[in-house]
């Protein structure tokens, strides 16, 4: 029976997010700090712990929020990751991916706001100049399949 023990487990999310601008579509892509404990100074769009209370979409939403002063319009799952945490007694990390449609900037700034805590520089990058960017393990596929995701759906997505 489930109630005769529990599991006390990290869950992660991670937000790709989209905008379009004078007919371009960019993705919001950010370098980790040199001192983080796993992946540091690799690119990767953003996202992080689930907290108590949330759900995966309310989670994914905060994060983007929190990291770069970006308010998401909808936020759509679109696959899972895990992340091999071997120090940790539960070895993996699971984690749900989302598409993240940009609506604004919060407390009507003109750009990103970096945490620098977490991240030592962002931008938008249009999705067709990928390549020199140095990505943690299996992002730079998660951005195509997510940009396929919103090609093919933007009609609703953006509704």
């Amino acid at each position: 029976m489930r109630e005769d023990h529990r599991e006390l487990i990290e869950a992660h999310v991670a937000g790709i997010c989209f905008r379009e601008s004078e007919g371009r579509v960019s993705v919001l892509i950010a370098k980790r700090g040199a001192k983080r404990s796993l992946y540091p100074g690799l690119w990767e769009c953003g996202g992080g712990q689930v907290n108590a209370g949330e759900n995966f979409d309310e989670a994914v939403i905060r994060q983007i929020r929190e990291e770069f002063g970006i308010s998401v319009d909808r936020a759509f799952p679109f696959g899972t990751y895990e992340i091999a945490v071997p120090n940790l007694s539960q070895k993996k990390i699971p984690g749900l991916k989302f598409v993240c449609i940009w609506h604004e900037y919060v407390d009507d700034g003109t750009g990103p706001l970096l945490d620098d805590h977490e991240h030592s520089e962002c931008r938008w990058q249009p999705i067709d100049e990928l390549s020199g960017f140095d990505f943690i393990p299996g992002l730079r596929d998660d951005i195509r399949t997510g940009w396929g995701f919103y090609s093919r759906n933007s009609d609703i997505l953006l509704q």
